[in-house]
């Protein structure tokens, strides 16, 4: 029971979040109302007759949330029209045309409001209107295909990958172990990793990655990472790809020293996270080279007299330079 009445909460409260389109009048002169169906359009390309006076100038444009369904041309042109008729107008003429894009769900009107002799108004003003709804309605229809095609080819990325690479990595916050305490470390970084990618460029994959350095009073430092990450690609250009995966994951982190006395060694398990996000150049269909840049974090316990107001955090804070080869599968 709970559950459903949550769920009607969220359907009201979505409800009521939603606006209707945003109408805006300017008027310069004001006349009586008139009816809707008396008003002429005129669209962008079109001649106003020169009789016809400036009244004022009308906007129409996206509410914030508003429905799909109530921002289409032919709504958006009738909202403009009924304002053009509330001010006393029976021309309109649009100025500017928008099409929704993806910050705004609405077509977006501009448009100037005039008033001319009723006797210059030959022609039917609702032919006019259906004439130039059915004219954007082809025009939109071009530009969605357009949209719909250029998606498909921002996209058009190899839906599964398998990175391999190798560069320099850096430690760039202070650790502080047995043998002293360090920081700005850089050592060696492989990565193998694995990412699956479905439609409009998200996905899922796994990444691996070992990282390893050592300092000169012969202690050395190793940090093995494995977990699930999302992913997501898409193309910017015919043979360029951009990549990037986030994800949370196992790390086992191990500090060791040897020298003439002998061999001592420690391990801990950590919850690491890692982020990635690189480039890659697409050779064939079945293999690419690339780079990337990897930034790593992993909480560890502080050790006994850690200057807590200098840093917040303790632990590994890691970035990465890789460059490797990609296959595509």
């Amino acid at each position: 029971m709970k559950k459903v009445f949550y769920g009607v909460l969220t359907a009201i409260t979505a409800a009521s979040c939603q606006t209707a389109p945003k109408v805006v009048a300017e008027l310069t002169e004001v006349y009586p109302s008139r009816p809707a169906n008396s008003v002429m359009v005129y669209d962008v390309s079109d001649s106003v007759p020169a009789a016809a006076k400036t009244i004022g100038k009308v906007k129409c444009v996206d509410g914030g949330l508003t429905p799909t369904r109530n921002c289409l041309y032919g709504n958006m042109l009738a909202l403009a029209v009924k304002k053009t008729a509330e001010s006393g107008g029976n021309v309109l003429h649009i100025d500017k045309h928008k099409y929704p894009d993806g910050k705004y769900t609405c077509h977006r009107i501009w448009g100037t409001m005039m008033l001319m002799p009723d006797s210059l108004v030959k022609a039917d003003a609702q032919e006019s209107l259906r004439n130039i709804e059915d004219r954007h309605d082809a025009e939109y229809t071009d530009y969605a295909v357009a949209m719909i095609q250029r998606q498909k080819r921002l996209y058009d990325v190899p839906h599964d990958v398998v990175k391999v690479g190798v560069g320099p990595g850096w430690i760039t916050s202070e650790i502080t172990t047995d043998y002293g305490t360090y920081k700005r470390k850089m050592g060696f970084n492989f990565s193998a990793d694995y990412q699956h990618i479905w439609n409009y460029g998200f996905g899922l994959g796994v990444n691996y990655q070992y990282f390893g350095t050592s300092f000169d009073n012969d202690l050395k430092l190793k940090m093995h990472y494995i977990g699930p990450s999302l992913a997501a690609s898409m193309k910017l250009g015919d043979k360029w790809i951009w990549d990037v995966q986030v994800g949370m994951g196992y790390t086992h982190y191990t500090e060791s020293m040897s020298n003439s006395y002998g061999h001592a060694s420690e391990s801990i398990n950590r919850l690491g996270i890692l982020a990635q996000m690189g480039i890659q150049y697409k050779m064939s269909d079945k293999i690419g080279i690339g780079f990337q840049f990897d930034s790593f974090r992993m909480s560890m316990e502080r050790p006994e007299g850690f200057d807590t107001s200098k840093y917040d955090f303790y632990g590994i804070e890691r970035l990465d330079l890789q460059f490797g080869l990609r296959f595509y599968m």
